[in-house]
């Protein structure tokens, strides 16, 4: 029906790209800040009605569209956001925040257990264990904020795919009370005028 930039799963990942880029800045999560976003919301979306309005003349989809928007995609990227920005002020729970001190203490454990190993008698298997700590200690507070930013990705990637069954929707569904105007390419003109 209309260019893909104009269908709601791609104005969801430019609507969700626009407020991500915004909300880290923001301090602690509160009405505030989702009264912010919520403005971001609506500048980011008037940057797409303008270049929709240059492609057709369709208010009822449009007005379908922010609609499906804004109650459907916003107030689940609020939940999702929520939390992950909940997580990010906690510094994803990690051992004193990962600092130089926890990755010291990450190897420092995994070398004590290389001694415990070597100088008692355990099962072969245990063996590599403590080298795996003595080599990934240090990068594992990175692993864990990689594995959050990665879910959070997900999560966010889910979100606009979700959208397509809702673009479905917004396709076939027009209301009653929806006029239903006819859109004249340029050069046509209306019959009744030539008459």
């Amino acid at each position: 029906m209309y260019p893909d930039r104009f269908r709601l799963p791609q104005v969801t990942e430019h609507v969700l790209a626009w407020l991500e880029r915004r909300r880290p800045g923001f301090g602690e999560w509160d009405g505030e800040v989702e009264a912010r976003l919520l403005s971001e919301a609506r500048l980011a979306l008037a940057d797409v009605s303008r270049r929709f309005a240059e492609v057709a003349m369709d208010p009822g989809y449009w007005e379908r569209l922010e609609r499906s928007l804004f109650t459907v995609v916003l107030p689940r990227y609020f939940q999702l956001a929520r939390e992950h920005h909940a997580l990010q002020r906690r510094k994803y729970g990690l051992w004193r925040g990962g600092d130089l001190l926890s990755r010291a203490a990450y190897t420092g454990s995994g070398i004590v257990a290389a001694v415990v190993i070597a100088l008692t008698r355990v099962p072969d298997w245990l063996e590599p264990l403590p080298f795996a700590l003595i080599l990934f200690g240090p990068f594992l507070p990175d692993m864990q904020e990689s594995f959050h930013e990665r879910r959070y990705r997900r999560q966010l990637a889910t979100l606009v795919q979700d959208m397509g069954v809702e673009q479905q929707q917004l396709e076939a569904y027009r209301p009653l009370d929806e006029p239903v105007r006819p859109v004249l390419e340029a050069g046509e003109t209306n019959s009744k005028e030539k008459v």
